[in-house]
């Protein structure tokens, strides 16, 4: 039922998770012998391994959104995922480019495309996000007036 639901790269990336990490590392078990300590034992072995905190945040993400699906269809009386045994890592702090750095990514752009330059001119000079710009309609843009709708 998730691939209804979920982008097509979102479902393939718990697809990937699921039989690359979750199947491997709970197959052996029945539902309801899964605990919270085999989640938090796996977790302490991926974080051991290497692996980065935010993907295997999102791994686990993924195990808790089916064994939340299982409470719902009450294959299970709660999800052993709760509580979280990996807390949502921090975004990374972004930081606005100064007028020289965004001078700079500009003449590179102009030099190595010109056409993306000219998008990156446009976001950089309207503030609109990529996916704004790249949904906009040539109706939604009067270049004479110099404003979109």
């Amino acid at each position: 039922t998730k691939a209804l639901v979920l982008k097509p790269t979102t479902m393939a990336r718990y697809r990937d998770y699921v039989h690359d990490d979750l199947v491997p590392a709970f197959g052996s078990l029945k539902l309801d012998e899964l605990r919270h300590r085999h989640i938090s034992a796996f977790v302490t072995g991926q974080l051991a391994a290497g692996r980065g905190r935010t993907t295997l945040y999102r791994c686990l993400a993924t195990l808790s959104s089916a064994l939340g699906d299982a409470v719902r269809q009450h294959r299970l009386a709660h999800s052993p995922a709760s509580p979280p045994a990996l807390r949502r890592p921090p975004a990374p702090e972004r930081r606005i480019w100064t007028a020289d750095e965004a001078v700079r990514l500009l003449r590179h752009c102009h030099r190595a495309d010109p056409d993306m330059a000219d998008l990156f001119e446009f976001l950089i000079g309207t503030g609109l996000r990529k996916g704004e710009a790249l949904a906009l309609h040539w109706d939604d843009v009067h270049l004479t007036e110099r404003v979109r709708l």
